[in-house]
């Protein structure tokens, strides 16, 4: 009987230590699972964008202007898998999109602007990069070869000024 005591103490603290733990790890499960939306706009002679809304990814060419190769001029939409929508994902929140800056500017001329906008939930944040290939972060242009690369037609830049 006077063992009962602290073995009821003992295991009240281990139920409550479990249950604080338990929601913890619901918490960020939830925050995880909260969907996200990407969108890569390209600018200079291509116009497009590519979003990833839930688990499909869409391809938007420029309607103003024809291009010289077809597969530009159609718009396209593929249905992702759960392990590639999220490794896209996990690699932003891993490699700090969160923390880039907002605007990247350039001094060079004739250059091909990308916007790159991430939601998720209430946060939002937009990167501008007023030319791809100079001056804009390792990780906006990772998530132009993605986008490409999930979108399955080869849609690189290609019409570049200059």
């Amino acid at each position: 009987m006077r063992y009962l005591l602290p073995k009821a103490i003992a295991l009240f603290a281990a139920f409550l230590i479990y249950c604080g733990y338990n929601t913890r790890k619901k918490q960020n499960t939830l925050q995880n699972t909260m969907p996200y939306t990407l969108t890569m706009v390209r600018g200079g002679f291509h116009k497009d964008a590519f979003q990833i809304i839930g688990n499909s990814i869409f391809y938007l060419p420029d309607t103003t202007a024809s291009k010289s190769i077809d597969r530009y001029n159609k718009p396209t939409i593929k249905v992702l898998n759960d392990t590639e929508r999220n490794a896209v994902f996990e690699h932003l929140e891993q490699n700090g999109f969160w923390e880039l800056k907002s605007n990247y500017t350039t001094s060079a001329s004739c250059t091909s602007s990308v916007t790159v906008t991430l939601e998720q939930g209430a946060r939002k944040k937009t990167v501008v990069c007023q030319d791809f290939d100079r001056d804009c972060p390792d990780l906006v242009k990772y998530i132009d070869q993605k986008m490409v690369q999930l979108e399955g037609n080869q849609l690189k830049w290609v019409f570049m000024p200059g």
